[in-house]
């Protein structure tokens, strides 16, 4: 099934003319997104792009950077164009207390993450558009690409088009941020939030799971914990693997490994009954996410206290004591003379 992909030339600056951007929160997509917009000229000679942040580290380097700073309620009742790029976790109360006020109709709010309105966290006042333009990479990557002149992936969609003109604002700024280099594909906050967090709790557990098991059935048949991993993942290799995977394809990138590979590897894909894996991926598809119970869940008051007891059960597994163990001596015999 196919979806629009938006590009360059679907995409227009001068959609935000005039209107003063205001990034609120300066971390990792918040530093890249505003610098990219700045370098794109989005705002024209009218418009601006300012940061707003809680008084610490980041509000000191975008202010370095050179942007007009200001706290987080300032800058979202200053602007016209405000991209809410502080944490899930704590948008629902930052926002209903320091954004949500400052926002007049006409205003469009930009999320980088589909999570809090899909959910329906976010109590946004009437009148004012609410859109999401979501890269599909990390801040460091959104900046260093921009640069390089190179695009990144990017979610775009429109959740709420009060004035008509929220898509060219959406794709007004995915532009400006360098996403529709690449192609920006037309999602929605649901579908966003849904895939993320499928990648989250479906398919990294089970990668991690895989590996653990592995360790554990390795370790058991006397192999020695330092072969086990370098083989598994230390070395890098599976890096190397999945930039082929992004530029190849699954199955494309089979004919970079040798033929005892490539047989080994198809023999136990086609025989594997993966019927067990995809009723758990159904079940946390629809029945944690879909059904919003998990963002009920990461909403309770004791969530931090729950996310600290599971890393504390996780590093429990032998397999990070062995880990730390060889990453430790990996250290020292880089550092020898």
């Amino acid at each position: 099934m196919g979806t629009t992909i938006y590009t360059d030339g679907d995409a227009d600056l001068r959609a935000v003319d005039g209107r003063r951007i205001a990034v609120l929160g300066y971390g990792n997509q918040g530093r890249a997104q505003a610098l990219n917009l700045r370098d794109s000229g989005a705002g024209g000679e009218r418009g601006t792009v300012i940061v707003g942040n809680r008084d610490d580290d980041y509000l000191s380097r975008a202010h370095e950077d050179g942007f007009p700073t200001s706290s987080l309620r300032e800058a979202a009742a200053v602007g016209d164009v405000v991209l809410l790029l502080i944490p899930d976790e704590v948008q629902p109360a930052v926002f209903a207390e320091q954004v949500a006020p400052g926002l007049r109709a006409g205003d469009t709010l930009v999320v980088a993450s589909g999570y809090n309105v899909a959910f329906g966290l976010l109590e946004v006042p009437d009148g004012v558009d609410v859109v999401m333009v979501a890269p599909r990479m990390i801040g460091a990557a959104v900046r260093s690409r921009f640069v390089q002149g190179a695009g990144f992936p990017c979610f775009v969609s429109v959740e709420r088009d009060a004035t008509g003109a929220a898509r060219r604002t959406a794709l007004a700024i995915a532009r400006g941020i360098g996403g529709t280099r690449a192609g920006a594909i037309a999602s929605s906050a649901r579908e966003e939030a849904a895939l993320d967090l499928f990648s989250e709790q479906a398919i990294w557990p089970a990668i991690l799971s895989v590996l653990r098991t592995s360790y554990e059935v390795l370790h058991k048949a006397g192999f020695s914990d330092e072969a086990v991993l370098y083989e598994m993942y230390l070395s890098g290799e599976p890096a190397e693997v999945f930039t082929h995977v992004a530029r190849d394809g699954l199955l494309g990138q089979l004919p970079l490994h040798s033929q005892t590979s490539q047989y080994g590897q198809l023999r136990a894909l086609c025989g594997l009954d993966a019927s067990d894996l995809a009723a758990r991926f159904t079940s946390i598809l629809h029945e944690d996410i879909l059904s919003g119970a998990f963002a009920r869940e990461w909403s309770a008051a004791d969530a931090g206290q729950r996310l600290a007891q599971l890393r504390q059960r996780a590093d429990a597994h032998p397999l990070s004591a062995a880990e730390q163990a060889v990453l430790r001596n990996q250290t020292r015999n880089q550092t020898r003379p």
